[in-house]
């Protein structure tokens, strides 16, 4: 991704914000000598270009509401930088204990509030960024020189955050790994000093949650697949996600209830056969609905659709129907897939939301976006509609990723952010004068 379009992801990111509730924090009263639990699980700040919402002031009122120790979970992509900045002090400068737990991500903004934690503490499989900071400027050469003066203060003061919180003196070039847009996984961390140990079991739910941030404006964001968490020796039974090979289906990782005794193996068998459908293709893909099919990216295309011909032209072959659809019955989800078997999973009534004509084929985003108009009345399980809706809304965020393609219509924000095809003149100016 160049500058240019860089910069869209950047205007489009900060005209998305607006549509977001006001809820990106959230303090939850604690029985008495337990922390307070604070949650920060989504974008910081809610103020900026479009409207006056949510800002740092909500979140420093409230916490000098709080008496006794805190708990501060993130979940966050970043923010805004000076709400960022007002947040890391009020922690910072409490006099009582104070925890930060970096359950999914925290980047950006979100990385150095982590830092404000007297003990710090990040899950198997959670993820950290730091960066420089940015902005945008619209004016002449001096302006462009006066925001870089800015940014470059701002970056500085907030590697001197990093250096001073440093729990290893690992004598880390911190704004150098800024300037660099680093990313660590939960043991990279720990071994820089941004946190002093693991946490026990992961935070699946954050995890998941963390997939679907947009991370596209950034420049080196990892697949976050790459952050499937595993665990030291436990003892009990849990669910979360893990490594799968042999007779679990050679996958990259799944989810289910499993029982440990004293151990941290993963490598056991299931007798259920579970269906393909039902594993995690790494933690983007993490089921919020267990027949829901899972969340694939592929290309897209915009045209009419016609969904019972696209199904009857469908060969009866699990296979493709798992491909094509994105939801399927309990009976198809407990199937053995196999060629040829004509079992439930071959049943095209087994079925519902298809999307593609063909296996390996492009979504259909009419097909999409009328599968969210319907899927509150479908003829499915209440648990199941968030996997539905995270599998088709993923086909139509993939489209807005594209050159020039969006199918999303914000209102409020100026007509050319509603869509990435319609963008200001200076941006078509910059990319044809590379």
């Amino acid at each position: 991704m160049n500058v240019v379009q860089r910069s869209r992801q950047r205007l489009s990111n900060l005209a998305a914000r607006e549509q977001r509730p006001a809820g990106w924090f959230r303090m939850a009263a604690a029985a008495d000598g337990a922390p307070t639990r604070v949650d920060i699980y989504d974008e910081i700040g809610g103020g900026g270009w479009f409207n006056d919402g949510v800002s740092a002031i909500d979140f420093v009122q409230q916490l000098a509401g709080i008496n006794g120790p805190i708990e501060v979970h993130i979940n966050s992509p970043g923010g805004d930088v000076f709400d960022g900045l007002a947040i890391y002090n009020s922690l910072a400068q409490r006099s009582g204990d104070v925890t930060t737990v970096v359950d999914g991500l925290a980047a950006s903004a979100a990385s150095f509030i982590a830092m404000a934690g007297k003990t710090r503490i990040i899950a198997p499989g959670a993820m950290m960024m730091i960066h420089d900071a940015a902005g945008m400027c619209f004016g002449n050469a001096s302006d462009m020189r006066e925001l870089a003066e800015l940014l470059d203060k701002v970056s500085d003061n907030i590697a001197s955050i990093y250096a001073d919180h440093d729990a290893t003196s690992s004598g880390t070039d911190w704004r150098a790994a800024m300037k660099a847009e680093t990313w660590y996984t939960a043991n990279e961390a720990v071994a820089a000093g941004l946190a002093h140990r693991l946490a026990e079991r992961p935070a699946t739910a954050a995890l998941a949650a963390a997939a679907k941030f947009d991370l596209s404006a950034f420049f080196n964001a990892p697949a976050m697949a790459a952050a499937v968490p595993g665990h030291g020796a436990y003892t009990g039974t849990h669910t979360h996600a893990h490594t799968a090979g042999g007779d679990q289906g050679n996958d990259a990782t799944h989810e289910h209830e499993h029982s440990h005794d004293g151990d941290a193996d993963h490598d056991h068998s299931h007798p259920s056969n579970r269906a393909r459908a039902g594993r995690i293709l790494g933690v983007e893909s993490m089921p919020l609905a267990d027949k829901a099919l899972a969340v694939h990216h592929t290309a897209t295309v915009d045209k009419p659709w016609d969904g019972p011909a696209a199904v009857k032209a469908m060969p009866a072959d699990d296979a493709v129907l798992r491909y094509c659809h994105a939801w399927m019955s309990d009976e198809a989800a407990a199937a053995t897939p196999a060629k040829g078997d004509d079992d439930a999973d071959d049943k095209k009534s087994s079925y519902k939301f298809p999307h593609h004509q063909t296996e390996g084929g492009p979504a259909n985003l009419a097909a999409c976006r009328n599968g969210l108009a319907r899927l509150s009345g479908a003829d499915i399980p209440d648990g199941d509609r968030d996997g539905v809706k995270a599998h088709l809304q993923a086909h139509l965020d993939d489209a807005s990723k594209g050159d020039g393609e969006s199918t999303t219509d914000h209102a409020g924000p100026p007509s050319w952010l509603k869509n990435a095809a319609a963008h200001p003149a200076w941006l078509d100016l910059a990319e044809e004068a590379k």
